[in-house]
C-alpha cells in the first residue's frame, strides 16, 4: 500500500535529529465516516481554519504543528490534549497513518513543502491562498494532486460565499455582454518602502526561529517584522498585498471568464527598495488572453495600497451622487472588481453581492443570489465523496489562479518591464532576471523531494 524512504538528517547542532521528507505513496481512499485532519498552524488564519473545518459534521483534529509554543493557548483551551509538534515534519512522520487529511495556514513559504510533503504520504490538501510562493511550486503541486487523484482546497474561504457565486453565475450567463477589461483593487498594504531595522535580539523562548525559517533563507529574528504576521511584507516568506488577497478578489472574474492565461505582465507601481520587502502601492496590469466570454484579448489591471482605479472608469458607472450630508456616494469598491463588459458593468464588492450599471446607472433588474455553501465543508464533503467530483477551488483551479497573482509579484520586482509569459512552457520569453524568480532552491537540510 505504501512505501516510503525515510532519511534522518540534523538539522542544526542545537536540534533533534528531524526527518528529510521523501515519502512516495499512492492516494489514500476516502475515510469511513469520520474525517481526521491534522492542522498545520495554531493561531491567525490557521486557527480559523481549524474551528471552520470542525464545523463540518463528523471532523475530528487529531494533531496539530506550530512553530511558536506561545501561540498555542486557544487551541489548549478550546481541544485540550491535542499532540502538539513544533515541527511539522516530525508530525507527518508519526501521525501519517492517523489522519486523512491536513489544513495547511503557515506564512506562504511554508506551504509547498508541506502540501506536497502531505500529499506523497497519500494525504488531502487544504492549503491558505496563496497556494504557494513561486510558480514553479504552483505548477508542481497542480500536477501532483491531480496525478494522486487527491481531493484538494486553496483556503479563498470568500469563494464559496453568495456573492461570488452568484457574480460567476452572472459572468458566465454573459449579464453584461463580451467582456472588455476588468478592474480589481485593495487598499492593504502589505509591504514597506524603508530597509528592515538591525537587530541581535534573540528570538522568545517559545518560538523556534530555525523552523519558522524553514526553507527560507536564514537570516535574523528581528521583533515584529516577521513573526507572528508581518511577513506578509517580506521576500521570500510571504507575497504582498497582492498575494495576500489577489486570489480573494480575483476569484469571481478568473472563474466566471473561464482561467484565462496572461500574455504579458507589466508592474508601473513603485520598485522595492531593496531585496528585503514588498513595494507599497501596487499597479499591475496584466493582458490576458481572450476565450469565449471575452471580446478578444483583454486587459486587467490590480490596484493596492494608495492606488486607484481611474476616475474615467469609475464614470462608466454614472455622475457622481451624493448622499444627504453632501457625502459623495462611492459606486465603485475599495476591495473588489469592476467588470466591463460590452453591454454593462458587473460590480463585484469582496464578499458582497454583485450589482449590475448600465448605460451610466444601476439596473433594476432582478438578480438571482446562488446559495452560499462552506467552503471546508466543501472539502470534506469530496474527500467522503458526498459530492460529485472535485472541490471548488481545487488545485486544478487554484494553480492557475495563483499562478496570475505570483505573476504580478514577479513583475513588481522588475518595475516597467514588460514580461512576456509562455504558459505552456512555464516560462518568461528573454527575460533572465524574471525567469530566475520561477523557482527558488530550498536551503540545506529543509529539502522536500518534487520540489
Amino acid at each position: 500500500m505504501t512505501s516510503r524512504r525515510h532519511f534522518l538528517k540534523t538539522a542544526s547542532a542545537t536540534t533533534l535529529a528531524a526527518p528529510w521528507i521523501g515519502w512516495q505513496t499512492t492516494a489514500s481512499g476516502a475515510p469511513s465516516g469520520n474525517l481526521r485532519f491534522a492542522n498545520f498552524g495554531a493561531a491567525g488564519r490557521a486557527w480559523g481554519d481549524l474551528t471552520e473545518m470542525l464545523q463540518a459534521p463528523n471532523t475530528t483534529l487529531v494533531a496539530v504543528a506550530e512553530v511558536d509554543l506561545g501561540r498555542t493557548k486557544q487551541l489548549d483551551e478550546a481541544h485540550p490534549g491535542t499532540k502538539v509538534f513544533q515541527d511539522w515534519r516530525e508530525l507527518l512522520d508519526k501521525m501519517y497513518k492517523e489522519i486523512d487529511a491536513v489544513v495547511i495556514g503557515t506564512p506562504d513559504h511554508m506551504h509547498a513543502p508541506i502540501a506536497m510533503a502531505a500529499m506523497q504520504l497519500g494525504l488531502h490538501v487544504y492549503c491558505e491562498k496563496p497556494l504557494t510562493r513561486t510558480l514553479d511550486e504552483s505548477r508542481r503541486l497542480r500536477a501532483f494532486a491531480s496525478e494522486k487523484g487527491l481531493m484538494t482546497q486553496m483556503g479563498i474561504q470568500v469563494a464559496s460565499s453568495s456573492g461570488n457565486q452568484t457574480a460567476v453565475k452572472l459572468l458566465q450567463a454573459g449579464a453584461v455582454g463580451k467582456v472588455k477589461a476588468v478592474h480589481s483593487s485593495c487598499p492593504k498594504s502589505w509591504g514597506a518602502m524603508t530597509p528592515l531595522p538591525d537587530s541581535n535580539e534573540a528570538p522568545p523562548a517559545t518560538l523556534d526561529w530555525d523552523k519558522w525559517i524553514g526553507v527560507g533563507k536564514m537570516r535574523k529574528y528581528i521583533p515584529r517584522e516577521f513573526h507572528p504576521s508581518n511577513w506578509r511584507k517580506r521576500i521570500g516568506y510571504g507575497t504582498g498585498t497582492l498575494g495576500d488577497m489577489g486570489c480573494h478578489i480575483y476569484h469571481t472574474w478568473f472563474m466566471g471568464l473561464g482561467q484565462p492565461t496572461t500574455l504579458e505582465v507589466t508592474s508601473h507601481g513603485p520598485a522595492p527598495v531593496d531585496g528585503d520587502s514588498w513595494p507599497l502601492d501596487g499597479l499591475v496590469h496584466h493582458r490576458m488572453k481572450g476565450n469565449t466570454f471575452t471580446e478578444g484579448d483583454f486587459n486587467f489591471t490590480w490596484y493596492d495600497g494608495v492606488q486607484r482605479v481611474p476616475a474615467e472608469v469609475i464614470a462608466l458607472l454614472g455622475p457622481e451622487e451624493k448622499n444627504g450630508e453632501g457625502k459623495v456616494i462611492e459606486k465603485a469598491p475599495a476591495t473588489g472588481t469592476l467588470v466591463i463588459g460590452t453591454t454593462g458593468v458587473l460590480v463585484i464588492p469582496h464578499g458582497g453581492m454583485p450589482t449590475i450599471y448600465r448605460d451610466g446607472k444601476k439596473s433594476d433588474e432582478v438578480i438571482e443570489a446562488v446559495e452560499a455553501g462552506h467552503h471546508h465543508k466543501n472539502f470534506a464533503d469530496a474527500i467522503r465523496g458526498d459530492i460529485p467530483g472535485k472541490p471548488l477551488t481545487n488545485f486544478d483551479y487554484a494553480g492557475p489562479m495563483t499562478e496570475a497573482v505570483l505573476l504580478g509579484t514577479v513583475a513588481m520586482r522588475l518595475k516597467g518591464e514588460t514580461l512576456k509569459w509562455d504558459e505552456a512552457a512555464g516560462k518568461f520569453v528573454g527575460s533572465d532576471a524574471a525567469n530566475a524568480m520561477i523557482h527558488e532552491e530550498y536551503r540545506e537540510g529543509w529539502k522536500v523531494e518534487g520540489l
